[in-house]
Protein backbone atom coordinates (compact mmCIF):
# COMPACT_ATOMS: atom_id res chain seq x y z
CA UNK A 1 0.00 0.00 0.00
CA UNK A 2 2.85 2.35 1.37
CA UNK A 3 4.96 1.78 -2.09
CA UNK A 4 1.84 2.25 -4.38
CA UNK A 5 1.02 5.66 -2.83
CA UNK A 6 4.67 6.21 -3.05
CA UNK A 7 4.88 5.72 -6.60
CA UNK A 8 1.64 7.47 -7.61
CA UNK A 9 3.19 10.58 -5.39
CA UNK A 10 6.56 10.11 -7.50
CA UNK A 11 4.90 10.14 -10.59
CA UNK A 12 2.78 12.78 -9.50
CA UNK A 13 5.47 15.22 -8.66
CA UNK A 14 7.78 14.27 -11.55
CA UNK A 15 4.72 15.31 -14.10
CA UNK A 16 4.45 18.72 -12.03
CA UNK A 17 8.38 19.30 -12.26
CA UNK A 18 8.46 18.56 -15.86
CA UNK A 19 5.34 21.00 -16.51
CA UNK A 20 7.17 23.30 -14.58
CA UNK A 21 10.85 22.58 -16.18
CA UNK A 22 9.23 23.27 -19.75
CA UNK A 23 8.21 27.06 -18.42
CA UNK A 24 12.24 28.01 -18.16
CA UNK A 25 14.85 29.00 -15.73
CA UNK A 26 13.75 28.37 -11.73
CA UNK A 27 13.58 31.13 -9.23
CA UNK A 28 16.50 32.70 -7.26
CA UNK A 29 15.28 31.26 -4.10
CA UNK A 30 12.82 28.18 -4.58
CA UNK A 31 13.87 25.38 -6.64
CA UNK A 32 12.02 23.47 -9.16
CA UNK A 33 11.69 20.59 -7.19
CA UNK A 34 10.37 22.64 -4.16
CA UNK A 35 7.45 24.37 -6.17
CA UNK A 36 6.38 20.69 -7.64
CA UNK A 37 6.32 19.44 -3.63
CA UNK A 38 4.03 22.50 -2.73
CA UNK A 39 1.66 21.74 -5.80
CA UNK A 40 1.69 18.33 -5.20
CA UNK A 41 0.39 19.16 -1.87
CA UNK A 42 -2.40 21.36 -3.08
CA UNK A 43 -3.41 18.57 -5.72
CA UNK A 44 -3.60 15.89 -2.81
CA UNK A 45 -5.25 18.55 -0.81
CA UNK A 46 -8.25 18.64 -2.77
CA UNK A 47 -8.47 15.31 -2.60
CA UNK A 48 -9.58 15.84 1.15
CA UNK A 49 -11.76 19.06 0.59
CA UNK A 50 -14.94 16.58 0.89
CA UNK A 51 -13.76 15.38 4.42
CA UNK A 52 -12.78 18.63 5.53
CA UNK A 53 -15.78 20.20 4.65
CA UNK A 54 -17.91 17.27 6.78
CA UNK A 55 -15.60 17.88 9.84
CA UNK A 56 -16.49 21.51 9.72
CA UNK A 57 -20.41 20.40 8.98
CA UNK A 58 -20.46 18.24 11.61
CA UNK A 59 -18.82 20.93 13.64
CA UNK A 60 -21.69 23.49 13.09
CA UNK A 61 -24.14 21.18 13.32
CA UNK A 62 -23.23 19.97 16.79
CA UNK A 63 -23.50 23.99 17.88
CA UNK A 64 -27.06 22.75 17.47
CA UNK A 65 -27.28 20.19 20.55
CA UNK A 66 -24.51 22.00 22.65
CA UNK A 67 -27.61 23.39 25.22
CA UNK A 68 -28.50 19.56 24.99
CA UNK A 69 -25.00 18.44 25.66
CA UNK A 70 -24.82 21.06 28.61
CA UNK A 71 -27.65 19.43 30.04
CA UNK A 72 -26.46 15.88 30.16
CA UNK A 73 -23.57 17.25 31.62
CA UNK A 74 -24.70 19.29 34.12
CA UNK A 75 -27.55 15.60 35.22
CA UNK A 76 -25.07 13.42 34.90
CA UNK A 77 -21.62 14.44 35.51
CA UNK A 78 -21.33 12.66 38.38
CA UNK A 79 -20.66 9.28 36.56
CA UNK A 80 -18.39 9.67 33.23
CA UNK A 81 -19.73 6.28 31.80
CA UNK A 82 -23.67 7.31 32.27
CA UNK A 83 -22.45 10.54 30.92
CA UNK A 84 -20.72 9.30 27.71
CA UNK A 85 -23.96 7.13 27.15
CA UNK A 86 -25.90 9.63 27.17
CA UNK A 87 -24.23 11.96 24.80
CA UNK A 88 -24.03 8.78 22.35
CA UNK A 89 -27.51 8.55 22.58
CA UNK A 90 -28.09 12.13 21.74
CA UNK A 91 -25.20 12.49 19.03
CA UNK A 92 -27.19 9.15 17.18
CA UNK A 93 -30.69 10.96 18.17
CA UNK A 94 -29.13 13.87 16.00
CA UNK A 95 -27.46 12.41 13.53
CA UNK A 96 -23.90 13.85 14.71
CA UNK A 97 -20.83 11.66 14.25
CA UNK A 98 -17.97 12.81 16.69
CA UNK A 99 -14.55 12.17 15.54
CA UNK A 100 -15.44 9.96 12.53
CA UNK A 101 -13.75 12.69 10.04
CA UNK A 102 -11.17 13.89 12.19
CA UNK A 103 -9.94 10.15 12.27
CA UNK A 104 -10.66 9.62 8.42
CA UNK A 105 -8.13 12.79 8.05
CA UNK A 106 -5.92 11.81 10.47
CA UNK A 107 -5.87 7.79 8.36
CA UNK A 108 -5.72 9.73 4.91
CA UNK A 109 -2.81 12.24 5.90
CA UNK A 110 -0.46 9.42 7.79
CA UNK A 111 -0.79 7.54 4.25
CA UNK A 112 0.17 10.06 2.70
CA UNK A 113 2.87 10.84 4.95
CA UNK A 114 4.51 7.70 4.97
CA UNK A 115 4.22 7.58 1.38
CA UNK A 116 6.10 10.67 0.86
CA UNK A 117 8.74 9.75 3.22
CA UNK A 118 9.42 6.61 1.09
CA UNK A 119 9.31 9.65 -2.05
CA UNK A 120 12.09 11.50 -0.22
CA UNK A 121 13.88 8.99 0.95
CA UNK A 122 14.55 7.34 -2.32
CA UNK A 123 13.83 9.90 -4.81
CA UNK A 124 16.15 8.50 -7.40
CA UNK A 125 13.87 5.31 -7.91
CA UNK A 126 10.34 7.09 -7.18
CA UNK A 127 10.89 10.05 -8.89
CA UNK A 128 14.17 10.79 -10.51
CA UNK A 129 15.58 7.04 -11.94
CA UNK A 130 17.86 8.75 -13.82
CA UNK A 131 19.48 10.70 -11.07
CA UNK A 132 19.37 13.95 -8.66
CA UNK A 133 22.76 15.14 -8.57
CA UNK A 134 22.24 17.91 -10.89
CA UNK A 135 19.21 18.74 -10.00
CA UNK A 136 17.96 22.31 -7.79
CA UNK A 137 16.56 20.77 -4.38
CA UNK A 138 16.57 23.83 -2.28
CA UNK A 139 13.81 26.15 -0.53
CA UNK A 140 15.03 29.70 0.97
CA UNK A 141 17.02 28.59 3.62
CA UNK A 142 17.23 24.60 2.99
CA UNK A 143 19.90 23.49 0.78
CA UNK A 144 18.56 20.20 -0.25
CA UNK A 145 14.52 19.05 0.79
CA UNK A 146 15.92 15.43 0.76
CA UNK A 147 18.20 16.26 4.02
CA UNK A 148 16.95 17.39 7.27
CA UNK A 149 16.60 20.86 7.23
CA UNK A 150 19.98 22.50 8.72
CA UNK A 151 17.81 25.00 10.54
CA UNK A 152 16.36 22.31 12.86
CA UNK A 153 13.65 25.43 13.69
CA UNK A 154 12.36 26.61 10.50
CA UNK A 155 10.09 23.73 8.52
CA UNK A 156 10.09 21.45 11.45
CA UNK A 157 8.37 24.58 13.67
CA UNK A 158 6.30 25.53 11.07
CA UNK A 159 4.72 22.38 10.86
CA UNK A 160 4.16 22.53 14.60
CA UNK A 161 2.95 25.58 14.44
CA UNK A 162 -0.08 25.01 11.76
CA UNK A 163 -0.94 21.46 12.77
CA UNK A 164 -1.03 23.44 16.44
CA UNK A 165 -3.43 26.28 14.67
CA UNK A 166 -5.39 23.61 12.97
CA UNK A 167 -5.88 21.40 16.08
CA UNK A 168 -6.88 24.68 18.36
CA UNK A 169 -9.18 25.66 15.52
CA UNK A 170 -10.91 22.44 15.41
CA UNK A 171 -11.50 22.56 19.31
CA UNK A 172 -12.93 26.19 19.46
CA UNK A 173 -15.24 25.57 17.14
CA UNK A 174 -16.32 22.06 17.50
CA UNK A 175 -17.86 21.64 21.15
CA UNK A 176 -17.87 17.78 21.08
CA UNK A 177 -13.65 17.66 20.27
CA UNK A 178 -13.71 19.92 23.76
CA UNK A 179 -16.42 19.16 25.87
CA UNK A 180 -17.94 15.48 24.24
CA UNK A 181 -16.96 11.93 25.34
CA UNK A 182 -13.92 11.96 23.39
CA UNK A 183 -12.64 15.56 24.72
CA UNK A 184 -9.92 14.30 27.01
CA UNK A 185 -8.31 12.27 23.77
CA UNK A 186 -9.01 15.41 21.66
CA UNK A 187 -7.60 17.31 24.12
CA UNK A 188 -4.24 15.46 23.71
CA UNK A 189 -3.73 15.92 20.07
CA UNK A 190 -2.95 19.79 21.64
CA UNK A 191 0.49 17.78 22.34
CA UNK A 192 1.13 16.34 18.52
CA UNK A 193 2.74 19.23 17.00
CA UNK A 194 5.68 18.63 20.08
CA UNK A 195 5.64 15.09 18.52
CA UNK A 196 5.93 16.26 14.98
CA UNK A 197 8.95 19.00 15.49
CA UNK A 198 11.02 16.10 17.35
CA UNK A 199 10.22 14.44 14.63
CA UNK A 200 10.37 16.38 11.78
CA UNK A 201 14.03 17.75 12.55
CA UNK A 202 15.63 14.49 11.43
CA UNK A 203 13.72 13.73 8.49
CA UNK A 204 14.13 14.98 4.93
CA UNK A 205 12.95 18.86 4.91
CA UNK A 206 10.17 18.07 2.30
CA UNK A 207 8.54 16.08 4.52
CA UNK A 208 7.65 18.85 7.09
CA UNK A 209 7.42 21.18 3.64
CA UNK A 210 4.33 19.30 2.65
CA UNK A 211 3.18 19.00 6.02
CA UNK A 212 3.43 22.66 6.89
CA UNK A 213 1.29 23.21 3.62
CA UNK A 214 -1.18 20.40 3.55
CA UNK A 215 -2.03 22.20 7.56
CA UNK A 216 -2.73 26.01 6.18
CA UNK A 217 -4.61 24.92 3.49
CA UNK A 218 -6.67 22.72 5.89
CA UNK A 219 -6.76 25.67 8.02
CA UNK A 220 -8.08 27.97 5.19
CA UNK A 221 -10.60 25.46 4.42
CA UNK A 222 -11.67 25.26 7.46
CA UNK A 223 -12.18 29.15 8.36
CA UNK A 224 -13.83 29.53 4.70
CA UNK A 225 -16.74 27.12 5.89
CA UNK A 226 -16.77 28.27 9.35
CA UNK A 227 -17.26 31.29 8.48
CA UNK A 228 -19.76 31.09 5.33
CA UNK A 229 -21.84 28.35 6.12
CA UNK A 230 -25.23 28.86 7.40
CA UNK A 231 -24.76 27.99 11.59
CA UNK A 232 -27.74 26.13 12.97
CA UNK A 233 -29.81 27.98 15.58
CA UNK A 234 -29.17 26.67 19.08
CA UNK A 235 -32.48 26.17 21.32
CA UNK A 236 -31.57 29.74 23.40
CA UNK A 237 -32.27 31.19 19.88
CA UNK A 238 -34.66 29.52 18.75
CA UNK A 239 -37.08 30.10 21.97
CA UNK A 240 -35.69 34.17 22.16
CA UNK A 241 -36.88 34.16 18.52
CA UNK A 242 -40.36 32.68 19.29
CA UNK A 243 -40.78 35.53 22.71
CA UNK A 244 -39.88 38.05 20.50
CA UNK A 245 -42.72 36.72 17.66
CA UNK A 246 -45.42 36.26 20.20
CA UNK A 247 -44.55 40.03 21.67
CA UNK A 248 -43.93 41.48 18.21
CA UNK A 249 -47.84 40.48 17.70
CA UNK A 250 -49.15 41.79 20.90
Amino acid sequence: MINFLATLLGKLMRWIYDSLAATGAEPENISYYAIAIILMTLLVSLLTIPVTISTQKQAEQSRKIKPKMDEIQKKYGYDQQIMQKKMQELYKEEGVNPGISSCLMMIFQLLILFGLFRVMNDTKTFVFPEGIENLRRDFYWVPDLTLADPLWFGLPLLTSLSQFLVTLFSMKTNPQMSEGPMSAMNKSFLFMPLIFFMTFIRLPAGLPLYYTMSSLIRLIIMVIMHYTVKKPKQLDEVKDEKVNNKTSKK
